[in-house]
């Protein structure tokens, strides 16, 4: 019964979401268009890959593009739309409403999280397929670490922004604190540049944002490197796959204390 009741309310979600052209255009037409103008001016700008055997591998920057693509479409949805949402539920009483039927309160937050998940694995098709036409995109990982990758930080930073609008009631408060943290991780995470280009201390914050974690995560992982070899940070890539694992759990666990469902 629950089953049936959750796939229903993941549909209307779906549709809802479908409605929401501005939406939509964020999270998968601008990663889209972001890639493909990165993907144009970089020229043939290439990457050494070291395997530790003596044997160098080349791999074009477009590559790392479109794996750190996928990082911050997962940061934007996750503290920015996910919490329009349930923020959305809150403000017009939809929670309350939902709350007094014999339906767990949980499927309120675990439906827009499933459409979340399809809209990411929606941009990642998409530039995958135009990634491979247009550049001759290539991929040399392991694709169950790169879904697992992409999974931790997603659930990251769904946790990270629910548990910061745990109690705002309106969805203009949640966009403005939304934007207001994404935008600085998107810059010092590496996704807008270089992160050797700026100064040291900007890059000592860098280093401790999440989105700096998911992005390196990803394209190590999409590159092909073991969990021991270390990201732009210093450190292995364990360690960024437990900073956001840790983080999702921290937030998971201030969101349960701190949710407000009216």
């Amino acid at each position: 019964m629950n089953a049936t009741v959750l796939r229903r309310l993941i549909y209307s979600e779906l549709l809802l979401a479908l409605r929401e052209p501005w939406a939509m255009f964020m999270t998968i037409v601008m990663p889209l268009a972001i890639f493909l103008a990165l993907g144009f001016s970089v020229g043939n700008v290439e990457i050494p890959v070291d395997r530790g055997t003596g044997n160098v591998e080349m791999f074009h920057v477009r590559d790392v593009l479109l794996a750190g693509n996928i990082a911050w479409v997962t940061a934007m949805f996750g503290i920015i739309a996910l919490p329009q949402t349930l923020v959305e539920f809150r403000q017009y009483a939809i929670f309350r409403r939902y709350r007094v039927t014999p339906m767990p309160s949980y499927m309120l937050i675990v439906a827009p999280l499933a459409v979340g998940a399809a809209v990411i694995l929606a941009s990642l098709a998409l530039m995958l397929v135009v990634g491979w036409l247009v550049f001759g995109i290539r991929f040399a990982g392991n694709a169950a670490m790169v879904a697992l990758a992409i999974s931790i930080s997603y659930l990251a930073f769904a946790a990270l922004g629910a548990a910061i609008t745990a109690r705002i009631g309106r969805t203009r408060t949640a966009l403005g604190l939304g934007l207001t943290l994404f935008f600085p991780m998107f810059v010092l995470s590496g996704a807008f540049g270089p992160r050797e280009a700026f100064p040291a201390a900007l890059q000592l914050v860098g280093d401790w944002l999440p989105l700096t974690h998911a992005y390196d995560l990803h394209t190590f992982l999409w590159l092909g490197a073991s969990w021991g070899e270390e990201t732009t940070i210093g450190l292995p890539i364990w360690v960024s796959f437990a900073y956001l694992a840790a983080l999702a759990g921290i937030c998971v666990a201030a969101g349960a204390r701190l949710f407000r469902w009216d």
